[in-house]
């Protein structure tokens, strides 16, 4: 089963790059490994259970931390080695003359210093403004849609694919590192530790990742922090910087990506990946939300409109609220790289992967029809799993738990009947840091010529001629082009009605 699966892989720290299907092999009826469970209230045992779930599955008791202080904020580090490393042996692994002291990390005793419990879900306890939790729920979710982005990329772990691989061959000078902010169950900084091990890998998260460090990687660690809170301590190491699906908790975009560029070697390439806040309708004219009393009618509200359309912008509402920058994290990761005055404008790219959610799609041949429909089934498992996820933020703005508990009937009849046929974005940008000068980047590094016995096979293992490429994409080449694009979705949005989570908030502050 998906989630078994899940489990057995974050416990054995093995890649899943057999997890992403080949040709002709999509499972039939992958949504009935995650049928939805009835969901009632919690009691205080069922909340304790929760909490002795999270303790006792998601740490081994021998995991070594090392804790450090960072700009006037403690981070703390573990890796896969099995004894913990002198203040020394750090500073000589990353740089992190900062270490203070290590110790062996416990989760029934450690684990609230980094996880709440909000409503019988678990969240990280470092920043407010990230509305998703911290769960073995949210955890198959995650693993569902980083499996869905690695077909969307043609089987790769990223975009750029090309100038990625060049820059981490192991044939070039110089040792390679990567870094992955926003590593969520470690399963893409496991699965780059896998396919580069010459390379050292690191992971930081707002929580702990769900991992047994002694099954994993020698060559990757985990780190606990807040990207907002600045990553001097990681400048100028990196020659792969991976950020995904974090601008919910980030503050200040602007900021944190000059101070994330800054942590490139140069030449060195970011890749940001994020997902967008509304759905769509036909890949470029939003899906209406569903009106609620009080909307004017017209503009992004509509009495036939989308429920989960409704919920996921109401909860991006409440985390804007919550101190989160998301409409200008959105717009920044659209227009691309191109301005940055830290990359090259040569080197920038961006671009865009539709999903379908559900397993309506249709392709223009069998095989793109049965790759729309796989990651359709693992999107519509996604949103299954995480709109009740978005009950917490929202209470805590003032939406009631019947308002919340008739919206979320709503979406699952939406979603299992497939009522709406809607497609997710997923939004991505790419680009090269400049010379130590300011100048261009310096040029891609050139790989020795990779040793293939069969050259009837393609360097993925495939047959020529039956390589398969996601067919809902988006690549933008120019700032031009991606300002277009955006300016034409925004087009169709219309006026934006009044969020019941803003006027919620509002009345609980006036009692």
């Amino acid at each position: 089963m998906a989630n078994q699966a899940s489990t057995s892989r974050r416990s054995q720290g093995k890649p899943r790059d057999a997890d992403v299907p080949t040709f002709c092999t999509w499972p039939a009826h992958p949504e009935r490994e995650n049928e939805q469970k009835p969901q009632g209230k919690h009691t205080g045992e069922q909340e304790i259970s929760e909490r002795a779930r999270y303790e006792q599955s998601s740490f081994a008791p021998s995991t070594i931390f090392g804790s450090g202080s960072v700009s006037g904020r403690t981070r703390y580090t573990r890796d896969a080695h099995s004894t913990a490393y002198t203040a020394t042996n750090q500073s000589e692994r990353g740089g992190r003359e900062d270490m203070a002291s290590v110790y062996s990390y416990n989760s029934s005793r450690d684990a609230s210093q980094f996880v709440k419990e909000v409503h019988g879900r678990m969240f990280n306890s470092l920043n407010e403004a990230y509305l998703l939790p911290s769960d073995e729920k949210e955890w198959g979710r995650l693993d569902k849609q980083g499996s869905a982005m690695t077909v969307s990329f043609d089987g790769h772990l990223y975009p750029c694919a090309d100038v990625v691989e060049a820059i981490l061959d192991p044939s070039t000078p110089g040792e390679k590192r990567i870094l992955d902010l926003g590593c969520g169950t470690g399963g893409w900084a496991i699965d780059m530790a896998t396919k580069f091990p010459h390379a050292v890998v690191t992971g930081v998260d707002v929580a702990p990742t769900p991992l047994d460090m002694d099954t994993l990687p020698p060559n990757l660690s985990f780190e606990i922090d807040d990207v907002n809170l600045g990553l001097e301590h990681f400048h100028n190491q990196f020659d792969l910087v991976h950020m995904r699906c974090v601008m919910g908790g980030i503050t200040d975009m602007d900021k944190t990506l000059r101070d994330i560029q800054l942590c490139l070697k140069p030449g060195g390439i970011l890749i940001v990946i994020d997902g967008d806040q509304y759905l769509y309708e036909d890949k470029q004219r939003f899906f209406k939300i569903a009106s609620v009393p009080g909307d004017r009618e017209g503009g992004l509200a509509d009495p036939k409109g989308s429920w989960l359309c409704r919920m996921i912008w109401e909860a991006c509402e409440a985390c804007v609220m919550a101190g989160s920058g998301m409409p200008r994290s959105r717009e920044i990761i659209e227009l691309g790289l191109w301005d940055s005055d830290l990359c090259d404008p040569v080197t920038a790219s961006a671009g865009c992967v539709f999903f379908p959610v559900g397993p309506w799609a249709r392709g223009k041949d069998l095989a793109e029809t049965q790759m729309l429909q796989y990651v359709g089934v693992l999107m519509r498992q996604v949103f299954l799993n995480i709109h009740r996820a978005y009950h917490g933020i929202l209470r805590k703005h003032g939406v009631p738990q019947a308002t919340l508990d008739q919206w979320s009937k709503l979406v699952d009849i939406e979603l299992n009947q497939s009522i709406r046929k809607l497609w997710v974005r997923f939004m991505y940008c790419c680009a090269r840091r400049r010379s130590p000068d300011g100048g261009p980047a310096p040029p891609l590094p050139v790989p020795s010529p990779p040793v293939n016995n069969d050259p009837s096979q393609t360097r993925e293992g495939r047959p020529s001629g039956e390589e398969i490429v996601y067919p809902e994409k988006e690549i933008y080449t120019s700032p031009e082009q991606a300002r277009a694009k955006r300016e034409q979705r925004l087009a169709t949005m219309g006026f934006v009605p009044s969020s019941v989570a803003r006027t919620s908030f509002a009345a609980m502050n006036q009692i």
